[in-house]
Order: structure tokens, then sequence, then C-alpha cells
């Protein structure tokens, strides 16, 4: 009968040790799983990390792009702007447009200035009888200019814009505003040769004249 009792200890010894088996296993299973999801979890994180940076550095490479293109459209535009000066505007064109002036200046009869002024639109001159005698007036497309001789005095500045030469003149003292002639190559009303001539004459106020 002894050989049944020692089996039935040897039974419960196994299945005590499978029992104790199984539990440790399930507890390394356990413990698995929980770090398992740790790492998922910390590598999702990451994840969300890395798009959102993925994400800020795209609106940075967009941002750059933008900026890129319009400073090359700038660049784009201004080499334009500069190589149509330079094709248009010579220096010898220059010169002649500050002699045009410089005949307006020196011109003691209306009808000498009238042969330097380009014909355009709406533009027109207008004496006080049929004699030609001044007062007299030049009504250019968008402004119009009692002329008097001996008021424009020295060039106070210049600047080219495209086929046009602006220059303003300094007046005597009399007068409330500079004049600034816009100057180009045109016909003129009785001859009309092209060539330099004055477009506009713009009133400028002088520096320091009360508003």
């Amino acid at each position: 009968m002894n050989w049944k009792k020692d089996f039935k200890v040897s039974a419960l010894i196994i299945l005590l040790v499978i029992t104790a088996i199984a539990l440790l296993d399930n507890a390394r299973t356990a413990d698995s799983a929980a770090k398992l999801s740790e790492d998922k979890n910390r590598l999702e994180k990451k994840v969300t990390s890395l798009e959102k940076e993925i994400e800020r550095r795209s609106r940075m490479t967009d941002d750059l792009k933008y900026e890129n293109d319009t400073l090359a459209v700038n660049l784009s535009n201004l080499e334009e702007e500069v190589a149509a000066a330079q094709a248009s505007v010579q220096y010898q064109d220059f010169l002649d447009a500050i002699s045009v002036v410089e005949a307006y200046k020196a011109a003691e009869d209306f009808k000498e200035v009238t042969d330097l002024i380009a014909f355009g639109n709406f533009t027109s001159f207008s004496t006080l009888d049929q004699e030609d005698n001044c007062p007299c007036r030049i009504t250019f497309k968008y402004s119009n200019l009692d002329w008097s001789p001996g008021v424009v005095l020295n060039l106070k500045e210049f600047s080219i814009n495209k086929d046009k030469i602006i220059l303003t003149y300094l007046t005597v003292e009399d007068q409330e505003n500079n004049y600034q002639f816009v100057l180009t190559r045109r016909d003129g009303f009785y001859d009309m040769t092209e060539k330099w001539r004055i477009e506009d004459i713009r009133l400028v106020e002088k520096e320091g004249s009360p508003l």
C-alpha cells in the first residue's frame, strides 16, 4: 500500500510544479503584455511627435519656397526695369532732355514753348487773344500750367521711369511750387520729328512751404 501513497504524493508534487510553472508563465505573460503596452504607447507618442515635426518643417519649407518665389519674381521685375531703363534712356538722351528744359527756361515767346511740347491726348494751348498775346496756358492730359517767362531756375533732382525722364527744377521765389518736367520721345504739334519733348509739367510743393 505504501507504493500507492508514494504515487499520490508524487502526483501531487507534479501537479503543484505544473501549477507553479503555469502561474509563473502567466505572470511573465502579463508582465510582457504590460511592457508591450508601454512600448506601444511610447512609440505612438514618438510617431505623433514626429508627425508634428514633419508638419512644422513642411510649413517652414512652404514658407521658404513662397519667400524664394516672391524674391525671384521681384528680382526678375527689377532686372526687367533696369534693362528697360538702360535700353531706352542713354546718357545722350539725358543731355537732350535737359537741353529741352533749358530751351523752355530761355524762351521769351510762347511760340518757342509750343515747339517743345509733345503732342498727346487732350493737350492744347490757349492765349489771351488771336495775336497769341499772353497770359498763355498749356493744358496737359492731367494738369495745366500758366506760362510765364523767366520763372524756372536750376535743376534740383531727376529720375528715370522706363522711357521717361523726370527733371525737377527750382523756380523763382514768388512761385508757390517748383516745376517737374516729364519728358518723352514724341512728335510735336508743328514738327512731326520724334525727339525729346515735354509731356507734362507738374507743380511740386516747395520744401518748407506752408500746407
